[in-house]
């Protein structure tokens, strides 16, 4: 704790240290970590470790795989209209990943859930990415 008020350099702003509690833990497991901590799980076949992160926060939608139509009725010729709408929705979010993965990150934290379909393409990129 003292090494933790040490290092906010004469601040009084307690805020600055977080304390993060897990059960079942003891003292002796305790320990002071400097930088971010985010107790999260990354997707699956993506980097579970990064150094020299170059990370992206966003809050955006990465569901458009699939169609969302609330209270809405479309009228097609037969199912291969249907898997051409379905394809759309899946190109745009590819384009919507590649843009992303493009800015060079090599981690995208998203405060919305990412799909299945956006959480292979990350991997594929080896992104890492969280939700």
């Amino acid at each position: 704790a003292v090494d933790a008020i040490l290092r906010l350099k004469g601040s009084t702003n307690l805020d600055a240290i977080q304390m993060i509690k897990r059960r079942g833990g003891t003292l002796a497991e305790s320990y002071l970590d400097e930088g971010f901590i985010l107790d999260k799980k990354i997707g699956v076949g993506q980097p579970k470790r990064i150094e020299n992160a170059k990370i992206l926060v966003a809050n955006t939608p990465m569901d458009t795989d699939k169609i969302k139509i609330y209270g809405a009725r479309v009228r097609t010729d037969g199912m291969d209209k249907v898997v051409a709408i379905e394809q759309a929705e899946k190109d745009k979010m590819r384009a919507k990943v590649e843009k992303i993965i493009g800015h060079g990150v090599n981690c995208f934290i998203n405060r919305q859930l990412i799909y299945n379909f956006p959480e292979q393409i990350f991997a594929d990129a080896g992104v890492m990415a969280i939700e």
